[in-house]
């Protein structure tokens, strides 16, 4: 990305530098009699498309240049305060069911509420035991432990849980163990 940003800056100051010098000192020196400079109309409108074609460069390069080094994502007091909110949201309320069941299970409860449209935001499980969850986001760790509502019953099927469990949550500012 910078050496994109690069090249179009470089080309904006190339056009930049031929629009402002002027186009009659840099013409091909006439050498016969029928050699003819170029007409006034012809200057202006030369100068005219450099200028149009130097000034998005420069726009396009400074762009490019703050992408390449300015992040663009959320920093990370704010992830790490979206974790909070999302484990504030896990804590209280009624009983959850697990989404997909097994590895993984919580992650659809926390995922909407730490990314948001057009961001870069990667929750992970980084573990799971029989009843915890470690998910992590940008070096914040999220844990959720599970325990299973009173008066549940079994489940009827092995490989289909569909009881409904009540969620404690914690988020520590530092990476999962």
């Amino acid at each position: 990305m910078i050496a994109f940003a690069v090249f179009i800056g470089l080309f904006g100051l190339v056009c930049f530098t031929l629009a402002v010098v002027n186009p009659r000192r840099t013409w091909a020196r006439p050498r016969g009699p029928e050699v003819r400079e170029p007409s006034a109309a012809v200057v202006v409108t030369l100068r005219v498309a450099l200028l149009g074609m130097a000034v998005p460069s420069a726009w396009w390069t400074a762009d490019g240049l703050r992408l390449a080094t300015v992040g663009s994502g959320p920093d990370h007091d704010d992830i790490v305060e979206r974790m909070e909110s999302a484990a504030e949201g896990l804590t209280s309320g009624e009983p959850r069911q697990q989404y997909p069941g097994g590895d993984g299970a919580w992650a659809e409860y926390i995922i909407d509420e730490i990314r948001r449209p057009g961001e870069d935001v990667e929750l992970r499980l980084a573990s799971a035991s029989a009843n915890t969850e470690r998910y992590e986001a940008d070096g914040a760790c999220l844990t959720v432990v599970a325990s299973v509502a009173p008066g549940e019953p079994e489940p009827k099927y092995a490989h289909i849980d569909d009881r409904h469990y009540n969620l404690e949550a914690d988020v520590k500012d530092r990476p999962c163990p």
